[in-house]
């Protein structure tokens, strides 16, 4: 029993370390990218116009605010609470605008060097970053610093794939990197 509870805690700091990081570093993003993100916002035509800049001058703070809280241990709850929530809204604008035929616009996910336009694999990779947080909702007990150390560990190499992964989805589809760099034939 001692095992599984040792690995629950693991997990439970690995997906608060993750996410919490994605969550500081798309605040940091958008932060550093503050002129474009209204617009970014505006693309989704899901807030009326006067509530679009509104909007984006308080999700960079929010969301630095809540990754700071899952770095944090002391409020595990509400840290992992808001992300979910805060991940729940994001997939269904996303879902929103996919079924509306608008998978054109760009996320807005923070990496704006990485244009991802909207697909349903962001849907999905929203919803696999609420669940490594389920650990951190069933998990409340102090723990050894070697688990807790694993537990960062983790949740920094899972932050590193998932930047990986970010930077591989927003790759042009293969036949378009063909087309691109295909020798140009002169006659």
């Amino acid at each position: 029993m001692a095992l599984e509870q040792d690995v629950l805690a693991a997990a439970s700091v690995a997906g608060r370390v993750c996410v919490g990081l994605v969550f500081v570093w798309a605040a940091v993003q958008k932060i550093q990218h503050w002129r474009i993100f209204s617009g970014v916002v505006a693309n989704y035509r899901l807030l009326p116009g006067a509530a679009v800049r509104p909007a984006a001058i308080l999700l960079p703070p929010v969301e630095m605010m809540v990754g700071l809280l899952l770095l944090s241990a002391q409020l595990r709850p509400v840290g992992a609470w808001s992300a979910m929530a805060l991940l729940a809204v994001f997939a269904t604008a996303m879902a929103v605008n996919l079924r509306r035929g608008r998978s054109h616009i760009d996320c807005g996910c923070g990496q704006s060097f990485l244009r991802q336009e909207l697909r349903w694999l962001l849907v999905g990779r929203n919803a696999v970053l609420a669940l490594l947080l389920l650990p951190s909702l069933l998990f409340s007990y102090a723990m050894p610093i070697a688990v807790s150390l694993s537990g960062v560990a983790a949740g920094l190499a899972l932050y590193l794939l998932y930047l990986l992964l970010n930077a591989f989805s927003a790759l042009p589809p293969l036949e378009a990197r063909r087309q691109r760099f295909a020798p140009q034939h002169i006659a």
